[in-house]
């Protein structure tokens, strides 16, 4: 049996006449230690399933099993024990200190007025240490930058010591290093506690890196679930975000623009797989030019001079980079 099972869940949220339905008859299993990425457009209920696992709003139909029992059964005691989650744009109240913010983290446990353990401290120990918080235990909240801030809040969810932790866009306006190492910090907690992470997030190609498994949403279509390289295999990334402007390019695992190639130029290189060939390659096609082997315009690198030259059917030159190559082929377009 999964740990994490939801029968025929139907979710959605309220509306003046009716429950306004994203996603009906979900029938998903998650397992422990699990890292699992929700992908998908805007729209197709990542937020609204991942507050509905929580019980922060309801389900319209079916039932969330957690070791095989209900959870609407649970009391808010009870499940607080069994998930916490991380919203997104999560506001601190007050002026907590970091220790102070993770703390709370234990209150299903103590109660707001309770007093902290031995254990509970040690439990707050861990997490600030789990999240690479040393340190900043009496830094106020409101000084932190925003990657360090979502640390807290991962941290806090540590200290509350549950086996469900979901986490909604927890990397939404950070920078490209904070990003991956908050991904990459989930990635190890998943692997070394054994606990089942949710985060919902737009940035595919990162979470394809770091997610065990991967929830594609589409909108009133159900959830598609598998590991990231077979549904890369497969074509479901083609086909879910399918698009006239971008293309999904399945040796890098990543998202291509397509260009308006109104010009024609070939190339010649002795490793088409090296850097300055890729990178020569990238550069023409951003600035229009569709490589075609019979092409009158062409170019030719050579890696160990890191010379390019250009050749048409009147003239040679060479260029020292990229950008005087571009330079010198835009003069024959003139």
């Amino acid at each position: 049996m999964s740990f994490l099972q939801l029968c025929n869940v139907s979710i959605g949220y309220p509306s003046k006449k009716e429950p306004k339905i994203v996603q009906k008859n979900l029938d998903l299993l998650a397992d422990k230690g699990e890292l699992i990425a929700l992908i998908g457009k805007n729209g197709c209920g990542k937020s609204t399933l991942l507050r509905s696992i929580a019980c922060l709003q309801p389900i319209y139909s079916g039932k969330i099993l957690i070791n095989g029992e209900d959870l609407s059964e649970k009391t808010p005691k009870q499940r607080a024990l069994l998930i916490s989650i991380v919203l997104t744009d999560q506001r601190s109240v007050a002026a907590f200190n970091v220790k102070e913010l993770i703390s709370i983290g234990r209150d299903p446990y103590t109660g707001w007025l309770g007093s902290l353990s031995a254990d509970d401290e040690k439990i707050i120990t861990e997490s600030i240490e789990m999240a690479n918080l040393q340190g900043f235990e009496n830094r106020n909240i409101h000084e932190l930058s925003d990657g360090e801030r979502q640390r807290v809040f991962i941290a806090r969810a540590l200290a509350q010591n549950t086996p469900i932790i979901l986490l909604d866009e927890p990397t939404s306006h950070l920078d490209l290093p904070n990003r991956i190492s908050i991904l990459l910090l989930l990635q190890k907690l998943a692997r070394e506690t054994g606990k089942t992470i949710f985060i919902s997030t737009h940035e595919l190609e990162t979470a394809m890196q770091v997610a065990d498994k991967i929830w594609l949403m589409e909108k009133l279509n159900g959830v598609k679930i598998g590991i990231p390289e077979d549904m890369v295999l497969q074509g479901t990334f083609d086909n879910v975000f399918a698009h006239t402007s971008y293309d999904f390019d399945k040796e890098y695992g990543s998202f291509v623009v397509k260009k308006m190639l109104d010009k024609q130029i070939s190339t010649q290189v002795d490793n088409p797989n090296s850097l300055m060939a890729r990178w020569t390659t990238k550069a023409l096609s951003r600035k229009g030019y569709h490589i075609l082997p019979d092409a009158p315009l062409k170019v030719s690198m050579d890696e160990n001079r890191n010379i390019w030259t250009i050749y048409s059917p009147n003239q040679t030159l060479q260029a020292n980079s990229i950008e005087e190559m571009l330079q010198k082929i835009s003069s024959f377009y003139v």
